[in-house]
Formats: C-alpha cells, sequence, structure tokens
C-alpha cells in the first residue's frame, strides 16, 4: 500500500512557515524590475499619498501562483497581491472594480466547466483530460470607469497582468495570451492619464509581449513579478515598498514583436503541427541568436534595474589555457537606497575550426552583496560563478 507523507495536520506546521518565509525573501529579491521613473519603492503605508492605492488586473485578486499541469502544487492557501498590498498596511480604494471582475471571471468559469462536462460526456472521457485540451481562459477585464478613477482617493494605481500557462497550455500568440487584449491596452492607457502614479506588475510564467508598455503614456514602472508561489503576494509587497531590493535579472530575450523570435514560425501550432516539434534554431538559442545576427530585442537577457545606480569598473583579467579571471570592482553610485548587482562574464570564442561560434555566451555570473550608498567591493569572477569578496 502507498504511503503519503503530506502534512496531514490542519495547523501548519514550522517547517512549512519557514518555507515560506524563505520563499517570500527570495522571492521578492528575484523579481526583475524592467521599467521606473521614480515611482518605486512605494513610501510606507500611512505617508500623505501613498496610504491609498488603486488595484486593477486581472490578477489582482486571482494572482497565479504557478503553472498548470505537473508544474502546479496544492497549498493551504494562496496570497493574492491584493491581499498582500492589504497586509502590508495599503488601504485598496477599488474594490468595486475587482468586485465587478470577481463576478466575470465566476461567470466565465461557471460556463467553461459546463462546457468541459460537455465534451467529456460526448467523448466519453474524464473531464480533466478536456481541461488539457482546452484550457480555462480569463474573461476579457471591465472597463475602467472616470467614476473608478475619482472613487479612489489616490494619485498611485497598480495593474496587475497575469497569465498562466504549463502542460497543455501552449502559449500563443493572440490577445489575452502573448500579446495584451484590447481592454488591458484601454485600461491602462486611461490609468496611464488618469493618475500621477501608474504601476504595472507582470504575473506571469513566460514572456508577453511587452511592448506597448513603454508606448502607453504614464506608465511610471514595470515590475516582473513572475509566479511567486503561495506566499506571492507578500513577496510583491515586499518588493514594491522596497522591504527587499529587486535584483533579479531576465533569463530570457524579451523580443520587441513576436517574429523576431527565431523558433516563433514553427512554435506548437503556428505550423498547424502539433504532433512533431523541431529544434531549428541550432546553437543560436535565445540571446545568441539576437546578439549574433544583430536583431533589437525590447529588453535583452540579463537585463535588469534596481533602485540604486551601480558602476563596475574592470581592476584586472587574466587567462590561460584553462581558464579565465576577473577582478570587477562594484559600487553603488546611489544616494538613498541599498541594492545587489549582477555581474555578468562573456566570453567571443575565437573564429575557425570549422564550427559555427555565436557572438557571445555567458561564462559566468555572481550577484555582490548588499551594497550600502557609495559602499564599493570588489569581486573575483572565474568562468562559472562568483569565487569570493575582496576587502
Amino acid at each position: 500500500m502507498a504511503e503519503y507523507f503530506a502534512s496531514r495536520s490542519p495547523e501548519i506546521s514550522r517547517r512549512e512557515k519557514a518555507h515560506m518565509e524563505a520563499v517570500r525573501a527570495l522571492a521578492g529579491e528575484c523579481m526583475v524590475l524592467l521599467e521606473n521613473n521614480g515611482a518605486l519603492p512605494l513610501g510606507a503605508p500611512g505617508g500623505e499619498d501613498i496610504h491609498k492605492l488603486a488595484l486593477y488586473g486581472n490578477g489582482a485578486r486571482h494572482t497565479v501562483k504557478g503553472g498548470t499541469g505537473s508544474g502546479d502544487v496544492n497549498s493551504r492557501t494562496v496570497v493574492t497581491i491584493e491581499e498582500g498590498l492589504k497586509n502590508a498596511g495599503f488601504t485598496i480604494t477599488t474594490e468595486r472594480w475587482l468586485d465587478n471582475y470577481d463576478s466575470c471571471y465566476a461567470d466565465a468559469q461557471k460556463a467553461y466547466l459546463e462546457q468541459v462536462m460537455e465534451i467529456a460526456e460526448e467523448k466519453k472521457v474524464p473531464p480533466f483530460l478536456v481541461t488539457f485540451e482546452m484550457p480555462f481562459r480569463e474573461p476579457q477585464i471591465p472597463a475602467v470607469t472616470p467614476e473608478d478613477v475619482n472613487s479612489s482617493g489616490t494619485d498611485t494605481a497598480i495593474y496587475v497582468i497575469a497569465r498562466n500557462s504549463g502542460e497543455g497550455a501552449d502559449r500563443k500568440e493572440a490577445e489575452g495570451d502573448y500579446l495584451l487584449s484590447a481592454s488591458e491596452l484601454a485600461a491602462l492607457a486611461a490609468l496611464g492619464q488618469a493618475y500621477k502614479k501608474c504601476i504595472v506588475v507582470l504575473n506571469v510564467g513566460g514572456v508577453v509581449d511587452a511592448t506597448p508598455l513603454k508606448e502607453i503614456l504614464g506608465i511610471s514602472a514595470v515590475l516582473l513579478a513572475g509566479q511567486s508561489g503561495n506566499i506571492g503576494g507578500d513577496a510583491v509587497a515586499d518588493a514594491l515598498t522596497g522591504k527587499t531590493i529587486p535584483s533579479g535579472k531576465l533569463t530570457d530575450t524579451w523580443a520587441a514583436k513576436y517574429g523576431d523570435y527565431p523558433s516563433s514560425a514553427g512554435f506548437s501550432g503556428n505550423d498547424g503541427d502539433v504532433d512533431d516539434e523541431y529544434y531549428t534554431e541550432g546553437i543560436y538559442v535565445g540571446y545568441r541568436y539576437f546578439d549574433t545576427f544583430g536583431v533589437k530585442p525590447l529588453y535583452c537577457f540579463g537585463y535588469g534595474l534596481s533602485y540604486t545606480q551601480f558602476s563596475m569598473e574592470t581592476l584586472d583579467v587574466a587567462a590561460d589555457a584553462r581558464s579565465v579571471r576577473a577582478q570587477v570592482k562594484v559600487t553603488n553610485t546611489g544616494s538613498r537606497f541599498a541594492g545587489r548587482e549582477v555581474v555578468q562574464i562573456y566570453v567571443s570564442a575565437p573564429a575557425g575550426g570549422g564550427l559555427e561560434k555565436p557572438l557571445q555566451e555567458l561564462r559566468g555570473f555572481g550577484k555582490t552583496s548588499l551594497l550600502e550608498p557609495g559602499e564599493p567591493a570588489s569581486y573575483h569572477l572565474f568562468p562559472y560563478g562568483i569565487h569570493g569578496l575582496l576587502q
């Protein structure tokens, strides 16, 4: 008989609490700040202008903690972004708009489940299998009205864009999926004009088309929060307020348009075939393609801002037949916030030898310790990571 080792007590164990605390600290630090004109971090709740927040978007209450299929896990609770902001002390003043979306969501989910059961009965298969072929799609968001804005009583809005993905749900170049929907674009345009600060949080497990976010007037900051587990709402609030300092870097290249990805034409159902997939990029996967062939991305691999600024100075580079070593001085040149920076080493291989080579490849990286404003530190880096702080 199978034996299961899951928690059986209704009480949250010390182990679970320790894991959530660790995830909360790490998730906030690993989030990627894509844009910021000074709107972030938000001040502590209770200040003159920031104790109230206008919160919108499909991910505000329906925050995605993780992927679908085998990428999903069961958890006792999920802290949504709305709950995380409330836990941090903010007052959410757009509950009427959020309630309206909840109603749309419930109606859409009810209709979806009814359709799944009908198809399952018709095909004589378990409903679970139908959900793989036909994943649930969130409904269009309600419009943001002047009444919503006027009654919010704040100059700061946060809009959460959520996208789920995973097993049985390949991403598509379609509105409400890879592309932002018309209703999302309209809402963001309205918020950018109506609020002094308009902050976009991306609660996504994969790349979305962020090009409009750089084009819509009034968007003040963009934070890639990812899908941060069941404690994600608290982690997002920590990052937005500067309780933890985002210092993550992109692990994907974010293209300016979908067709810039070299595999886009044959991905999933784009070529009409979902049974056989072929890797046609060869060695030019990800940033190697964009760098080698001069395709300018929207955000490059390894990109990520901070709440402060850094300078990097290469003090020494040494190489022999087996390894390369670099000594790099990193200084927090800002005046207000502490932060951590990631030093990245890219290597360009010599031409020749009869083999194709990308323009450059990442060979080593390491994150500094937390540096206070004006604080310098020197690091030795080798091709496979950071190897010790030099005082």
